[in-house]
C-alpha cells in the first residue's frame, strides 16, 4: 500500500511532464523549421544527410551482399537484409518536397498530440479531470493516433514510389513493402487508439457520474 501511495500523481509530476512535453514541442518545431528550409531553399545536402535518403526493399531475385563482419561465436551468423537505402546526392525541389512530406506530416501529428496532452495536464492541475472537454480530448488523441498510424505509412509509400520512379530499375525494387506484426506501426497504432477510446469512455462515464452527484446535492 505504501508503494502505491508513492505512485500517486502530484503537482510536481504535472510540472515535470509539462516541461518534457514543451521540450518535445520545441524539438519537433525545430525539426519542422529545418525540414522546410531544406526543402524550399536548397540547403546543402551534406548538412542534412538524414533527409536525403529513402528506404526500399529489393526484390527476391536481386542478390544481396552479406557484410564482412567477423563472428566470434560458433552459433551466430550474419545475414543480409532485404532493405536498402536510396540516397540522393543532390535532390531537386520535387525530390526534396517528396522526401520532406512524411517528416512534416509526422511533426504535425506530434505537435497536435503534445497540445492535447498539455490541455489534459492542465485539467489535472485544476483538480477536475472528469469534464466533457477531456472526453473530447481523449477521443481526439485516439483519432490522431489512428490517423497517423494509417496515413503516415501510406504517405511514406506514395512518396517512396514517386522518388524511385525513373531512378532505379522497377523490377529490382519492391513497389510497396510492409510488415504486419504486434510491433509494426499500423497495428500498434490501431491497438493504442482502441485503448484511448476505452479511456475516453472512462472519462465520459466519470463526467456523467460527477454531474449526477452534483444534481443530487
Amino acid at each position: 500500500m505504501a508503494f502505491l501511495m508513492r505512485l500517486r500523481w502530484t503537482r510536481a509530476d504535472s510540472v515535470i511532464m509539462q516541461g518534457v512535453l514543451l521540450a518535445v514541442a520545441f524539438l519537433v518545431s525545430l525539426s519542422t523549421f529545418v525540414t522546410l528550409v531544406w526543402a524550399l531553399f536548397a540547403v546543402p545536402s551534406g548538412l542534412t544527410g538524414w533527409l536525403n535518403q529513402v528506404p526500399a526493399h529489393h526484390t527476391p531475385h536481386v542478390p544481396s551482399a552479406v557484410p564482412e563482419v567477423t563472428v566470434l561465436a560458433d552459433d551466430a551468423e550474419i545475414r543480409s537484409s532485404e532493405e536498402v537505402v536510396l540516397l540522393f546526392q543532390d535532390p531537386g525541389l520535387r525530390q526534396r518536397l517528396l522526401l520532406a512530406a512524411p517528416v512534416l506530416l509526422w511533426n504535425a501529428l506530434a505537435l497536435a498530440v503534445v497540445l492535447v496532452v498539455l490541455n489534459l495536464l492542465r485539467s489535472l492541475r485544476e483538480g477536475d479531470p472528469f469534464v466533457p472537454a477531456n472526453v473530447r480530448r481523449v477521443y481526439t488523441l485516439a483519432a490522431l493516433v489512428l490517423f497517423g498510424s494509417l496515413l503516415l505509412p501510406m504517405v511514406g509509400a506514395f512518396c517512396g514510389i514517386a522518388l524511385r520512379h525513373g531512378v532505379v530499375e522497377p523490377s529490382e525494387v519492391a513497389l510497396v513493402s510492409f510488415t504486419l506484426n504486434p510491433g509494426s506501426g499500423p497495428l500498434a497504432g490501431v491497438l493504442l487508439s482502441l485503448v484511448l477510446v476505452a479511456l475516453a469512455e472512462v472519462f465520459r462515464r466519470g463526467s456523467q457520474m460527477r454531474d449526477d452527484v452534483d444534481g443530487l446535492v
